[in-house]
């Protein structure tokens, strides 16, 4: 949905253009005393109006080069006559030539503008219509090219707007669209001021916004007489022209609107997107300060640390110094599969940040190292202090090996197995298991607190990636080809124990898909509405064998490899072993 504050605008417009019901409220309303106020106190605003069509009104924007404004020919300005209709290009002949070029925005000498100072500004929206076409998506607003690519602007529909995500990883519209219909009787087209004020600082253009509020009564109104047109100039960013007869008047201006911050800070603003922010607060978290052999508070402040080439000339905790945190803090970045990834040994929320090479020790714990934590926002930086305690344990073997002896780890996790087989039937497209979903891969993770919730979603995840994968109809087709008796009702586990039965020895015990069959009965007791004392059972049975639920989980995910081998053997080509060979 758009803004809260471009919908608020729109209640704003659509009052402001509402005919009142007496003449000496109809008096004053002509004047546009509110109208005025509105563009004056929007200039000032976060979300700018840069077009407008209300019942009675009409704002519109260009930018135009800051070069053309000094001296200011107000008068130029005045003889607008523009709107977001015009193509940014067309084919044109010239002089009767058979030849035909192409025309990209507005001649100088182009009478549609009426200005020459506009003729040669930018448009930021084009109001579009698709001729011939009837029904929903016939007229329709776009960006400008130029301007959604430098910000890096999409357009969602379910939005309404032209939106990227933001420094903390959430999808925002910066520019919202309302287009009039039988339900709304404005259309409206806000910018974010921000954003706006880096595309006109790096272009050193200023916004020019044209406005027409005329306002009469419709059922009572003979037209304009000979009457004076006054002229307002309030300033030199600010003036307009109103002529007011009766019960009627039109009020036709011009307002420019410039960037409210000085063009350095602006510039450090695009910096910081590409590169980060200069300075930002740091915090200190309890760690291990190998190098000193001893757990102290450790800043991720850059000059609180050192690396092994610097370390000769100061005594320093290392940047490598690990800081650990308990379970939990993983559990608000596993919540939200759409915005955070968590992998293996990293964390990434989309389009904003990765926390590098966390692990999970041996006590539970997660750590991280300082050098990758500093590089997270201040606000992640205060959560993972929220959850920072004191070691318990070292950090575990595989981060030993790979971050600090820099060997390869071999021991592969059985979830990881899983997952790497799930990529290679993928890509070998197997008709009897498909991957519903590119995302269902890395949504799959370890439980690692005392969760249930997260214990029974982490199950829930498998689930949905491998047993939702297999396609029933190709299973139900190789048991056809080898004779093999099934019952309609069946599902795919069933079929596919029928199937791996049918081809074993004769006297052989049945086998049945335990680990698979597991995870069904977990999720379906635990995530699904079974009775909570069935899910209970569950949990403590988990619990009473193996302790934990990562180990518990972990166990599980072996079965379940072991299964997904013996299910490719079933099939042409013949098994293959995906897990790496160490």
């Amino acid at each position: 949905m758009p803004r809260y504050e471009h919908n608020q605008i729109i209640q704003q417009l659509t009052s402001l253009d509402e005919l009142p019901d007496n003449e000496s409220a109809l008096q004053s309303w002509v004047v546009a005393g509110g109208h005025i106020q509105f563009l004056i106190e929007n200039a000032q605003s976060q979300e700018l109006v840069v077009y407008a069509a209300p019942k009675y009104s009409f704002i519109d924007c260009m930018a135009v080069p800051e070069d053309l404004l000094t001296p200011l020919d107000k008068y130029d300005l005045m003889k607008w006559d523009a709107g977001p209709f015009q193509s940014a290009a067309s084919y044109v002949a010239y002089g009767g030539s058979e030849e035909i070029d192409v025309e990209h925005g507005c001649d100088i000498s182009d009478s549609s503008l009426g200005s020459k100072i506009l003729s040669q500004g930018t448009r930021l929206i084009y109001r579009r219509s698709f001729e011939g076409w009837h029904g929903d998506g016939r007229d329709y607003f776009e960006l400008s090219q130029e301007y959604a690519h430098l910000e890096e602007l999409h357009w969602r529909p379910e939005q309404h707007g032209y939106c990227k995500f933001d420094e903390h990883g959430n999808l925002a519209p910066f520019v919202s669209i309302t287009k009039s219909d039988s339900e709304k009787s404005t259309s409206l087209v806000t910018f974010d001021r921000s954003s706006l004020e880096c595309y006109l600082a790096a272009s050193n253009q200023v916004l020019v916004r044209l406005f027409d509020f005329t306002l009469y009564d419709k059922s009572n109104f003979s037209g304009w007489d000979d009457g004076i047109e006054r002229i307002y100039d309030k300033s030199d960013e600010f003036f307009y022209t109103q002529k007011i007869c009766g019960l009627a008047a039109y009020t036709r201006g011009v307002q420019i609107i410039r960037p409210d911050r000085p063009k350095s800070e602006i510039f450090n603003e695009i910096k910081k997107s590409w590169f980060g922010p200069e300075e930002k607060n740091h915090v200190e978290f309890i760690a291990c300060d190998w190098r000193n052999g001893k757990i102290a508070k450790i800043s991720t402040d850059p000059v609180a640390t050192t690396n092994y080439f610097d370390a000769g000339q100061n005594d320093l905790p290392y940047e490598l110094s690990p800081a650990f945190f308990n379970s939990e803090v993983l559990l608000k970045y596993k919540a939200d599969k759409d915005k955070y990834t968590v992998g293996e040994r990293n964390i990434h929320c989309r389009a904003a940040w990765t926390l590098r090479a966390f692990d999970v020790n041996e006590a539970g714990q997660v750590f991280a190292y300082i050098c990758y934590l500093r590089q997270l926002p201040e606000n992640e930086l205060l959560y993972w202090l929220s959850c920072n305690e004191q070691p318990r344990a070292s950090i575990s073997k595989r981060a030993n090996i790979n971050d600090f002896e820099g060997r390869f780890f071999f021991l592969v996790d059985p979830l990881e197995k899983i997952k790497r087989m799930a990529r290679t039937w993928d890509d070998k497209k197997y008709p009897w298991w498909t991957l519903r979903d590119n995302r269902l891969i890395d949504n799959v993770t370890v439980p690692l607190t005392d969760s249930r919730d997260e214990w029974g979603g982490s199950f829930l995840c498998l689930s949905k990636l491998v047993i939702e994968g297999f396609v029933v109809d190709a299973i139900r087709e190789k048991l056809k080809a080898l004779n093999a008796d099934y019952d309609k009702q069946e599902r795919s586990l069933s079929l596919l124990e029928k199937l791996i039965n049918h081809n074993i020895s004769l006297g052989s015990e049945a086998h049945q898909l335990s680990g698979l069959r597991e995870t069904q009965l977990i999720r379906t007791k635990v995530i699904g509405h079974s009775a909570k004392a069935d899910a209970e059972k569950l949990a403590h049975q988990a619990l009473s064998k193996h302790e934990t639920y990562a180990a518990h989980f972990r166990h599980v995910c072996a079965g379940i490899y072991d299964e997904m081998l013996l299910i490719q053997g079933q099939f042409d080509p013949p098994v293959e072993n995906v897990a790496d060979p160490h």
